[in-house]
């Protein structure tokens, strides 16, 4: 016996963090690394014994490995109050795969073109007209590309449109996804997963990720698994044959066969078969919709009804771009880009970049949006801020890519330029901390929790800190982490026990790269423990 529950709107703000950790580059994902140069470049500055020494234990041959690492320091001229001085730069004009560091790139470009106040519009309009509290006529929704339309936000905005007097709908939905063009969703990566939530789709008006998330709890003690399920949809079906079996929780996954699919109706099955363990507290799993047309339809139907919406008649689906037989009648703005980039940035939420990157070409050029533009808007705002970087390929703007290229030297660069930006003190909120949230939550645990600073090192640390923004004014690694089979990467800043603060990149791009990640923490637990000046 099973017990099933699919209105649980609540669990899509309970498990926001776990579902974006599950949209970040994971394990199942490959990159196919620029070839390693036989020359070095960039000898003048040898390897500190500690990181030569983590690198020979890993098996990583060095011309896999480019690191660049500057100390940051405060002068009063304007405009750019911080300079760097170089600590290390070891292969740091070679040409990299970045990973999901290329997230660093595409949010401060975002948030200096764009504005951190920036916020998406998703219009509704109609063309027919509202009497006694009925709106008669088809209901046409226009996306601009919002990355964090998600249940709530889909509330408020049809809040919105009974606020304007409509109670009850009587005509169908239209989806207007014109805003982007339909190469956006090509790309050189592919790893044969496409359910996975990390290779969600850019979509002008994607629904909460286009993802379904189910979360399972296990009652021992009548052996039942109760599944939730968040969108809530007018007509999914779950069936649920899950069973209660002694276990750890760990990998519980490859003991389920899962399936989920439209139906010829129009509505969803989502079928659940195995064992689940009852090691499992509980449990998530996001898998993304087949069908983001029907799902945002049967998601759309439901929010309504859910907000006390009459349909008179179950609406049909229709996709066309807007007319003039269409009137705006409710326009929603959604949450701030600086709220997106903290969750591109802290939990490497691919699909978020990279509808920012489109976002960027659709609000420059008036066109819908396209890669290609994107990338040529990021090339010319960089030349304006006189940075040169003949190497760099941005194909996503989110680092899912085989092709993105980047170097260590310039992505410090990029570093530099974000503490000298108007929009630094979001830019610095966005990077994840070590040892507290984010993609670095778990790492550099021990040495963070066991260091006591002692009186003299508060009162540098103090001194030192006090020309920086609040965000750099504690001991800490504030660091974006990248990763794909063959990549692992590292970005960001790292602020040492006596407060001086360093820019730090690191790429690694090698068939080993599983093991580089001892290398990322031997690089910043030097930093922190001012290793360059000792």
């Amino acid at each position: 016996m099973a017990i099933v529950l699919a209105d649980m709107s609540f669990i899509f703000r309970h498990h926001f963090l776990s579902f974006f950790l599950s949209l970040a580059i994971t394990s199942g994902s490959w990159a196919n690394p620029a070839p390693a140069s036989k020359a070095a470049l960039n000898k003048t500055s040898e390897l500190p014994p500690v990181i030569s020494n983590a690198i020979k234990k890993s098996g990583i041959p060095l011309e896999s490995i480019a690191i660049s690492i500057d100390k940051i320091n405060h002068k009063n001229q304007a405009p750019q109050s911080f300079t760097t001085e170089e600590i290390v730069h070891w292969r740091e004009q070679m040409p990299m795969n970045p990973a999901s560091t290329m997230k660093l790139v595409t949010s401060l470009a975002a948030m200096e073109i764009l504005g951190p106040q920036y916020r998406w519009k998703t219009d509704l309009f109609t063309n027919g007209k509202i009497q006694n509290q009925t709106l008669k006529g088809d209901l046409l929704i226009k996306g601009s590309g919002d990355p964090k339309l998600i249940p709530e936000e889909i509330n408020k905005m049809l809040l919105n449109l009974q606020s304007i007097g409509v109670k009850k709908i009587d005509g169908n939905l239209i989806f207007d996804r014109s805003a982007y063009e339909n190469s956006v969703k090509e790309s050189s990566f592919s790893d044969g997963e496409p359910t996975r939530a990390y290779n969600v789709a850019p979509d002008a008006l994607l629904f909460a990720f286009n993802s379904f998330s189910f979360q399972f709890f296990p009652n021992t003690q009548n052996d039942l698994v109760l599944i939730k399920q968040t969108p809530r949809l007018a007509n999914l079906q779950v069936d649920n044959n899950l069973k209660i079996v002694d276990g750890p929780c760990v990998d519980w996954r490859k003991d389920i066969n899962m399936s989920i699919a439209p139906q010829k109706n129009g509505a969803w099955l989502a079928s659940f078969d195995g064992h689940f363990p009852s090691g499992c507290q509980s449990a998530h799993w996001n898998v993304v919709a087949s069908d983001s047309d029907s799902f945002l339809l049967q998601s759309l139907i439901a929010a309504w009804e859910d907000i006390g919406g009459i349909w008179v008649k179950q609406p049909v689906l229709k996709t066309q771009a807007l007319n003039n037989d269409f009137k705006p009648i409710v326009t929603h703005f959604g949450v701030p880009l600086y709220e997106s980039v903290k969750d591109i940035n802290k939990l490497s939420n691919n699909v978020m970049a990279r509808q920012v990157l489109l976002t960027m070409a659709l609000e420059k050029t008036g066109q819908p949006g396209n890669t290609n533009n994107g990338m040529k808007i990021v090339k010319e705002w960089l030349f304006k801020n006189q940075l040169q970087m003949p190497e760099l390929v941005i194909e996503n703007g989110s680092g899912l890519s085989r092709i993105e290229r980047i170097s260590s030297l310039h992505l410090n660069q990029v570093l530099l330029l974000g503490l000298n930006s108007s929009s630094k003190n979001y830019y610095l909120e966005s990077l994840p901390i070590a040892g507290f949230d984010g993609t670095m939550k778990h790492r550099l645990l021990d040495k963070l929790r066991k260091y006591i600073p002692n009186k003299k090192e508060m009162a540098a640390l103090e001194k030192n800190t006090a020309p920086f923004p609040q965000g750099l004014k504690k001991y800490g690694a504030y660091i974006k982490t990248g990763s794909l089979v063959d990549v692992r990467s590292i970005s960001g800043y790292v602020v040492s026990r006596s407060g001086n603060v360093y820019a730090v990149t690191s790429f690694i791009n090698d068939r080993n790269a599983g093991s580089g990640r001892v290398i990322h923490d031997v690089v910043l637990s030097w930093l922190l423990d001012d290793g360059p000046v000792q």
